[in-house]
């Protein structure tokens, strides 16, 4: 669903706390009738240290919510972000560790701008497109505004999917993937 533990969390605690917050009110209305008349003083100062403690830690998972460390993930290629390029079964690694069937070397071209945007060589473990050993010919029958992956050994497209000006894949819905976020 997109939401995160600490959103979860924090959600929950809130609406404890409310829940705690109206039981309270409504007891202590009652006891507060009743102090009135000189009874249950230990009970309306145990109501109210508990109010105090579930007020505190709503406040406490309140602000803890605003300052989330973890760095989101990048979905799109971008020169600033550390990791850029799109990722895929083409470019990762099984957890068995056996790459045999997987290309060895692969491009990745936009061809709303006919240029050569990503590369991959599995044997030096690298992305640079200067270590991968592919002279582009762009093709008529790729797909136009997509993004196509290139096996380098064979000059196959072994994947292709659409995207936006920017170079946001779409999702399932022809929606960009960072539009789905938001």
């Amino acid at each position: 669903m997109g939401i995160s533990a600490q959103s979860l969390l924090i959600g929950a605690l809130c609406s404890s706390a409310t829940a705690r917050s109206h039981d309270l009110l409504h007891r202590g209305g009652k006891v507060l009738s009743r102090i009135t008349k000189g009874e249950n003083v230990k009970l309306l100062l145990g109501i109210a240290g508990a109010a105090a403690i579930l007020v505190g830690g709503a406040a406490v998972g309140i602000q803890a919510g605003h300052f989330n460390t973890e760095t989101p993930v990048p979905r799109t290629p971008e020169a600033d972000r550390p990791i850029g390029g799109y990722e895929g079964w083409w470019n990762s690694t099984p957890d068995s560790g056996s790459t045999e069937s997987l290309p060895q070397e692969t491009v990745t071209v936009n061809t709303r701008t006919g240029k050569i945007i990503d590369a991959f060589n599995r044997a030096k473990n690298s992305t640079l497109i200067s270590d991968v050993d592919y002279d582009l010919v762009p093709d008529p029958s790729w797909p136009a505004n997509s993004i196509v992956i290139i096996d380098a050994t064979s000059g196959l497209v072994i994947e292709d999917f659409l995207i936006d000006d920017r170079g946001v894949p779409f999702d399932e819905n022809g929606r960009p993937i960072d539009a789905a976020a938001g």
